[in-house]
C-alpha cells in the first residue's frame, strides 16, 4: 500500500495520497472536504462557492453540494475550453475552489490549465481536478506541476481494476504537501525497514472507508503499474490518444465531430445534423449498435453537446477492431439517411426491444427473479 501511495504520488506530481476512497466521487468528496478543512484553519469561512464547468460530470456539482458548498458554473468557450474571462467574472473571496477535469469530458486537454489554476490561487481558492482521464496524460504530464493542488484517480480507468457489477471502484485521492494533515486516517508510515499506520493526526477528516479501503483493488493497480514500468505507462498514454484520434479520423467522415481538434483519449460526436434532417436521434444510434454486438457508448453527455455521443476507444484496441467499430457507426450513418425507420425501431436482433429507461432509473430492480 506504501509502494502503491508512492508511485500514484510520483505519477501525479503530488506529495501524499490516501488509498481509502472506494470510487471517484468518494475521491472527489474527500478532496473537497481537505479543501474545506484548509480554509476552516484559515479562518476563510466566507469561502462557500466551487466553481465547475459547464462540461463537467455531474458528479461534481453533486459532490460540492454533499460538501456543503453552492457550485458557480463556468462556461466553454468555442474551442470547448475555460472561458477564462468568465472564470474571472466568478472568481471572488467567496471562492473555495474549482473542479475541473483535464483531460476534459470532452476528450480536449485545456490549453490554458497553468493560467486557470493561476486564477484561482490569487483569489485565494485551491484546484480540484478529477483525474477519471489520467490515461490520457499518465507519464506525460503531472497535475502537480500546472497548479493542481488535490485530485483523485479512477483507478478502473486508468490502471485496469474492475469497476461497477464487477468491481469494487477505487478513487485515491492525491495532494499536495499543505493538505497533507487532513487526508484520511489511518495513515502508512514507514520507519526504516518498518511500516505502521499512524492513527494520530488531529487534523484529519477522519475514515473514508471501511478496512483500509479496496484493498483488492489496490494489489491489481500495483501489479498493473509495476508490469508496465514508467515507459509502459508513458506508452499506454500515446496508445490512447492514438487511437482515439485515428477513429476521430474515420468517423468524421459522415459524423460532425464537437470539437473537430487533436482530442485526447475520447471524442464526442454531435448527431443534430441527422436529428435534424431524419428524425434519427443519438439514441435510436445507440440502440442499433446493438444489432452490431457492440454495447453503445455514453450518450447525451457532456450535457453541452445536445445530441452527444461520447467515444473512448482506450489504449488497448486494435486497429482492426477500431475499423471494425466505425464501419457498423458509418453503417448506421448511411441508415439514417436511407432507412431511418430501420434505426428508429431499433435494435431487431435483441430478446427485449427498447425499455422504459426513466422507470428502469426511478424504480431499478437489481434482483435476478430466474435465479432463484
Amino acid at each position: 500500500m506504501w509502494s502503491l501511495e508512492r508511485m500514484l504520488a510520483e505519477i501525479s506530481g503530488m506529495d501524499a495520497v490516501t488509498l481509502q476512497p472506494a470510487a471517484g466521487a468518494q475521491g472527489e468528496l474527500t478532496g473537497l472536504l481537505l479543501i474545506r478543512s484548509h480554509h476552516q484553519e484559515q479562518k476563510q469561512d466566507q469561502r462557500n462557492q466551487i466553481l465547475i464547468p459547464d462540461s463537467a460530470h455531474g458528479t461534481n456539482p453533486a459532490t460540492a453540494t454533499l460538501s456543503g458548498y453552492k457550485t458557480v458554473s463556468v462556461k466553454s468557450d468555442e474551442r470547448g475550453g475555460i472561458d477564462l474571462e468568465d472564470l474571472k467574472s466568478k472568481l471572488s473571496d467567496k471562492t473555495a475552489g474549482m473542479m475541473i477535469t483535464n483531460p476534459s469530458t470532452l476528450g480536449l486537454f485545456e490549453e490554458n490549465i497553468q493560467a486557470i489554476a493561476d486564477l484561482v490561487h490569487k483569489a485565494g481558492g485551491l484546484v480540484y481536478m478529477d483525474g477519471a482521464n489520467m490515461n490520457a496524460i499518465q507519464g506525460k504530464a503531472r497535475p502537480g506541476d500546472f497548479g493542481i493542488d488535490v485530485m483523485h484517480f479512477n483507478l478502473h480507468k486508468t490502471f485496469s481494476t474492475p469497476h461497477g457489477g464487477g468491481g469494487p471502484g477505487s478513487g485515491p485521492v492525491a495532494c499536495k504537501k499543505f493538505l497533507e494533515p487532513y487526508l484520511p486516517v489511518p495513515r502508512i508510515q514507514k520507519e526504516g525497514s518498518s511500516y505502521r499506520f499512524d492513527f494520530g493526526q488531529p487534523k484529519s477528516i477522519g475514515k473514508m472507508k471501511a478496512f483500509w479501503g479496496n484493498i483488492g483493488m489496490h494489489i491489481r493497480a500495483y501489479t498493473y503499474i509495476r508490469f508496465h514500468g514508467p515507459e509502459g505507462i508513458r506508452r499506454n498514454a500515446e496508445h490512447a490518444v492514438l487511437n482515439a484520434n485515428y477513429l476521430m479520423s474515420l468517423l468524421k467522415k459522415r459524423f460532425k465531430v464537437a470539437y473537430p481538434r487533436l482530442c485526447m483519449h475520447e471524442f464526442v460526436i454531435d448527431n443534430t445534423p441527422y436529428a435534424k434532417k431524419t428524425g434519427v436521434r443519438t439514441l435510436d444510434m445507440a440502440k442499433r449498435l446493438l444489432d452490431f454486438n457492440y454495447h453503445p457508448p455514453t450518450i447525451y453527455f457532456p450535457l453541452i453537446v445536445h445530441e452527444a455521443m461520447m467515444i473512448e476507444p482506450t489504449e488497448t484496441e486494435s486497429r482492426e477492431t477500431l475499423d471494425a467499430f466505425a464501419a457498423a457507426l458509418l453503417t448506421i450513418a448511411d441508415e439514417a439517411k436511407n432507412d431511418p425507420e430501420k434505426v428508429k425501431t431499433a435494435p431487431h436482433t435483441m430478446p427485449v426491444k427498447r425499455l422504459n429507461e426513466v422507470k428502469a432509473a426511478k424504480e431499478p430492480i437489481v434482483r435476478c427473479y430466474t435465479c432463484g
